[in-house]
């Protein structure tokens, strides 16, 4: 028996690193040009500003499903169009659209089973403000996307415990009632056969699907929806582009954005850190603005909005796109933190709006090695690189190693890859050329028609 699986908000610890950053920020919202507002050195939309949104943005309407604890649909920083709204529904108690849910007119309840996705957590309402809180409008913060549509669904109660049943019908909600991006800020360890059944059949659909990569310190592929194939799965960066030890990270994990501190929306009277926050937690310590309707808060549950935010504006401007040239999109222009090319820790790097916006939708070039393993083949030891190197216009790929941990010098090891590998076997070489040091850095290049070339590095530790 399939037993629902519970899931929950990632819980936010309480790291906070101090740093100054520079950086464009949108006109007219108060705290998108403050800093010092809770007395710390760096500006108050540190976060926003690190994403390098572009002066101009497309304004034709997305469809964001927000997963999660509902929302504050009366916060006066959330334009009233910013709620989508269902129109084929009227206020009538009566299933106008047949769809099995009677008057759904902003989304659902999956929690309670009624209309009415009201935010009482608060978790909700600050990834739904990341997203598309209203700019310009002399209030508050400034969102990603201001003209995106969010889509609220309830499936996370007070203390932000759900069930992965009631997420896998939130999904199903989402594909039927036109959501072009999914954000799931959300999920435990393990992935539920429900949970990894809708996503899959929402990514098949074109639906972008974002997960937050979780607050563990663990390897993600070990979490859901974090783990299910498919997925954007979002880690996080602090304000000086590193990964906070707190962030999940392994193969699973794509892309970074940044997720310490970052303020957002408050949803009235509630206050999630007495919950998920250290226990000497002062209440209402993150509550942020004069009229309290604001909120600061930490974790890779708000690293993932902004990268949900970036894909609907990437739709907006250009409707036709499909969700993998969405993903491509993201992914390779992200902008490269850590080790170069795809690592474990940030992924492809840091989203990056404006590069985003300006990439090829046919364009992408993959190169992650995912194992290197010691195999016996031919009666001889050698070692094993597992991986994918791909490209729209593949030309070829290599493997090289070097010495240490940040070598000066490269040996190739594996030569003459001539068509793309994915999730499979790369190629092997001898053991012989690792006795020279105990710790090699293992790097696959991969090169397209044009030249243009993108690698990844594994660290190897011998004997």
């Amino acid at each position: 028996m399939n037993l629902p699986r519970m899931i929950q908000r990632f819980r936010a610890p309480a790291i906070i690193c101090l740093a100054l950053l520079a950086g464009a920020a949108r006109a007219d919202d108060p705290f998108a040009t403050s800093k010092g507002s809770w007395g710390q050195a760096y500006p108050d939309q540190w976060a926003l500003q690190r994403i390098n949104l572009p002066a101009t943005l497309p304004t034709t309407p997305v469809i964001v499903a927000v997963i999660d604890s509902g929302i504050d649909f009366r916060h006066p920083d959330l334009k009233p169009e910013t709620i989508w709204r269902n129109s084929k529904e009227v206020a009538n108690g009566k299933d106008d659209d047949g769809n099995g849910y009677v008057d759904d007119l902003i989304g659902w309840n999956f929690l309670d089973n009624n209309n009415s996705p009201w935010d009482d957590s608060g978790h909700g309402t600050h990834t739904a403000g990341i997203i598309g809180a209203a700019t310009g409008n002399g209030k508050g913060i400034a969102g990603v996307n201001p003209s995106v549509r969010i889509m609220p669904l309830k499936v996370m109660n007070f203390y932000g415990r759900g069930q992965s049943v009631r997420v896998a019908a939130a999904v199903y909600y989402a594909v039927a009632n036109g959501a072009r991006v999914i954000n799931m800020s959300l999920g435990s360890k393990g992935i539920s056969r429900a949970e990894a059944q809708a996503i899959g059949y929402a990514i098949r659909k074109g639906v972008v699907v974002v997960a937050a990569a979780g607050n563990s310190g663990a390897d993600a592929a070990g979490f859901g929806p974090a783990g299910v194939p498919g997925v954007i799965t979002v880690t996080a960066t602090d304000e000086k582009d590193a990964r906070p030890v707190y962030a999940n990270y392994g193969e699973v994990v794509d892309i970074a954005a940044p997720g310490d501190d970052v303020l957002s929306l408050r949803a009235r009277r509630t206050d999630f850190m007495m919950i998920d926050g250290p226990k000497d937690y002062r209440p209402g310590a993150n509550v942020v603005g004069a009229d309290k309707a604001y909120y600061r808060a930490t974790g890779t549950s708000f690293a993932a909005p902004f990268v949900s935010g970036v894909a609907s504006l990437l739709f907006a401007r250009t409707p036709t796109l499909t969700g993998e040239q969405v993903r491509r999109m993201l992914l390779n222009s992200a902008r490269d933190i850590g080790a170069p090319g795809w690592d474990h820790l940030t992924g492809y790097g840091i989203v990056d709006a404006s590069a985003a916006l300006a990439a090829d939708p046919a364009f992408f070039i993959e190169s992650r090695i995912e194992a290197v393993t010691l195999q016996q083949a031919g009666g001889k030891y050698v070692m094993r690189v597992s991986g994918t190197t791909d490209a729209s216009a593949f030309a070829r790929a290599w493997v090289e190693i070097g010495p240490g941990d940040d070598p000066g010098t490269w040996q190739k090891v594996v030569d003459g890859v001539k068509a793309p590998v994915r999730d499979g076997v790369i190629g092997e070489f001898g053991i012989d050329v690792l006795r020279s040091s105990p710790k090699w850095v293992v790097r696959l290049i991969t090169e397209d028609r044009s030249g243009k070339r993108r690698e990844t590095r594994y660290l190897l530790k011998v004997g």
